[in-house]
């Protein structure tokens, strides 16, 4: 649970977390110039199952945070919640790791000689009461680039009875120069905001287009209703996103009751946008002028839009945990990236058997339609496996800024395809007559 023991009183006036949202937040660095912060709050709290007769929770990870280059602070607090007093005070260790040291220290089989690869370990008392301890503070220097730091909680002497407490922490972490940004989200408020004032842009000429082809062709076809209902869900999980950052760079905490809705809104416009590419690819407009069989078509798309809200639901419970530097880390990425492979294999066979039963012009438009398809469906593959070069703290921006920017390019490149009168048009459906029993010269009409 994130949560910000500073967040601003409800009093202030509206218009200055506008401000937050519509312009860059200017704010002096460490030696006075101007400076910019373009990235989200971080103060977490929550609980942690601790000690007991189980060896792996004697040594437990509570959090990390990304630096900047030069001198950061951190502090911690505890207090028992379950069970409420314990009859004398313990000592627990604080255990602060570098990224370069973690997975070594991960790796150890001994949880208690991972401490030999902390870089600090701090003593907190414990108890008796259900108070909360005092702050355990430090600070934590790097001068050659920013680092990630992982912060555990230990128990290797067995201070605590022989069960398992349940205890709650809060954790706040400050950067060089007092500002509460963690590297590795920097620069994504500012990312949003300018995607989604493009995609605003976007939609208004879209709309224009469609207008202008309605009234030429006399209605609009259910294929441009199916991408403008695709293109309108990315936007409202792009609005939502957005605000949620926007609000968490305010008050700290964010608005989960967006995010989360705005995930599974963007895995689902992806959902309706691929599962567009396959039908046309399987003849939907090019050899038969109505859905027909191809209503199979439906409960697929459903499923597929089933698991992957299940997948941001599964993510969503992995949010803070040590390996996740982005939204499609972990599992949950490697099953998108096996969904998306086959999903692209799909796609292939139904070109290759489209090609086969349509005519000549027919089969030049699939072949061109196969390469800007494959570029997509292999669009998050790339990406997702591109980010993995890059250094911890960088891979959300580059995760981010990529698939943004991919259906960016894709939303345009199919709003070209259906609303201009280029090749798809002409061996398309969207060029018959809407008069009765008007058909497309080697198109199966289906009543």
């Amino acid at each position: 649970m994130l949560s910000c023991s500073h967040a601003a009183p409800a009093s202030k006036p509206a218009s200055k977390f506008l401000l937050l949202c519509i312009l860059p937040a200017w704010v002096p660095d460490t030696n006075g110039s101007p400076g910019v912060i373009l990235a989200t709050a971080k103060f977490v709290s929550g609980p942690v199952r601790f000690s007991g007769p189980k060896q792996e929770n004697h040594w437990k990870y509570l959090s990390k945070f990304g630096y900047d280059i030069g001198k950061g602070s951190f502090k911690f607090r505890f207090r028992l919640n379950q069970p409420k007093y314990i009859p004398n005070a313990a000592t627990i260790n604080l255990e602060v790791y570098l990224d370069e040291h973690w997975p070594s220290a991960e790796g150890m089989s001994d949880i208690c000689s991972r401490k030999q690869r902390a870089k600090q370990v701090r003593n907190v008392t414990l108890g008796p009461g259900s108070n909360w301890t005092d702050w355990a503070e430090g600070t934590l220097s790097q001068t050659v680039r920013p680092h990630i730091w992982y912060f555990v909680l230990s128990d290797c002497n067995s201070s605590l009875s022989n069960f398992t407490h349940m205890l709650k922490f809060e954790f706040h972490a400050l950067q060089p120069g007092g500002s509460e940004f963690s590297v590795e989200l920097k620069g994504m408020r500012f990312a949003n905001i300018l995607f989604l004032l493009c995609f605003a842009c976007f939609l208004y000429w879209f709309t224009q287009r469609t207008r202008a082809f309605a009234n030429s062709a006399g209605s609009v076809h259910p294929v441009i209703w199916t991408l403008t209902s695709g293109m309108l869900t990315q936007f409202f999980a792009q609005l939502m996103h957005t605000i949620h950052l926007c609000v968490y760079a305010y008050d700290g905490a964010g608005v989960k009751s967006l995010e989360v809705p705005s995930e599974i809104l963007f895995m689902l416009s992806q959902v309706v946008q691929t599962s567009l590419l396959i039908i046309i690819a399987l003849g939907y407009t090019l050899l038969q002028s109505k859905i027909g069989e191809l209503d199979l078509m439906i409960p697929a798309c459903f499923l597929i839009g089933i698991i992957h809200v299940i997948l941001v639901g599964f993510g969503k419970v992995q949010d803070d945990a040590h390996y996740k530097f982005h939204e499609n880390e972990g599992i949950v990425g490697w099953i998108l990236l096996a969904m998306r492979l086959g999903l692209f294999a799909w796609f292939l066979w139904a070109v290759h058997s489209s090609s086969r039963e349509g005519g000549a012009k027919i089969r030049s438009f699939l072949s061109q339609f196969r390469i800007a398809g494959s570029l997509y469906f292999l669009g998050f593959p790339a990406i997702f496996l591109i980010t993995k070069m890059f250094a911890p703290y960088f891979q959300h921006y580059v995760m981010s800024c990529g698939q943004m920017l991919m259906q960016g390019g894709f939303n345009i490149w199919l709003s070209s395809l259906f609303l201009t009168r280029g090749e798809y048009f002409k061996v398309s459906t969207l060029s018959s007559s809407d008069l009765p029993g008007g058909v497309k010269m080697g198109v199966v009409k289906e009543e």
